[in-house]
């Protein structure tokens, strides 16, 4: 009996060890894999920003303050950010319009450098997904489609913003 119960323990403990490395290595390619594709996200909303000035269509460039990586609620892997900019002059009544343009001027920077969508050729391998004011400074979140995990929380957001996403049950009793 004690050979057995020190195997079942070696074979637990064993098991233990190898989920936390799994997790740990995993958790790390993930973060780097996010990292590039956030510094890779920076380049193309930065030249997108200045494009906005060279079109004339604001007149003072946008004060890059942040960019961060979403947490993972969605997903492991899913490679949204979130952008805060000062932006002078815009007011809340010309944010989607804003929102339009940037995503406008991204779908052009996709086929200008060939980046490759995991929606598929054609389609534009960045995409904001929601922009806000707070205060002075303008937010917004952007998916990177580099992968089918993004698509995934982009289908998702969708469908959270169809009125008939909610089932309303008071008509079924």
């Amino acid at each position: 009996m004690g050979v057995t119960l020190t195997i079942v323990i070696a074979v637990v403990v064993a098991f233990i060890v190898y989920v936390l490395v799994h997790r740990l290595i995993v958790r790390r390619t993930t973060h780097q894999a996010q990292e590039e594709a956030l510094n890779q996200t920076n380049v193309a909303v930065k030249a997108s920003l200045q494009r906005l000035v060279d079109d004339r269509f604001i007149t003072k460039p946008a004060e890059f303050v942040t960019s961060t990586i979403n947490p993972d609620g969605w997903g492991r892997g899913v490679m949204a950010f979130e952008y805060v900019i000062i932006l002078d002059h815009v007011t809340d009544a010309q944010l989607p319009i804003l929102r339009q343009r940037l995503n406008h001027i991204l779908a052009e920077f996709t086929q200008d450098y060939h980046i490759a969508s995991a929606e598929g050729d054609q389609q534009s391998a960045f995409l904001i997904t929601d922009i806000w004011r707070h205060e002075t400074r303008i937010h917004m979140s952007i998916a990177y489609l580099v992968n089918e995990a993004t698509v995934e929380y982009l289908q998702d957001l969708h469908r959270l913003e169809r009125p008939d996403a909610t089932t309303d049950t008071s008509k079924n009793g």
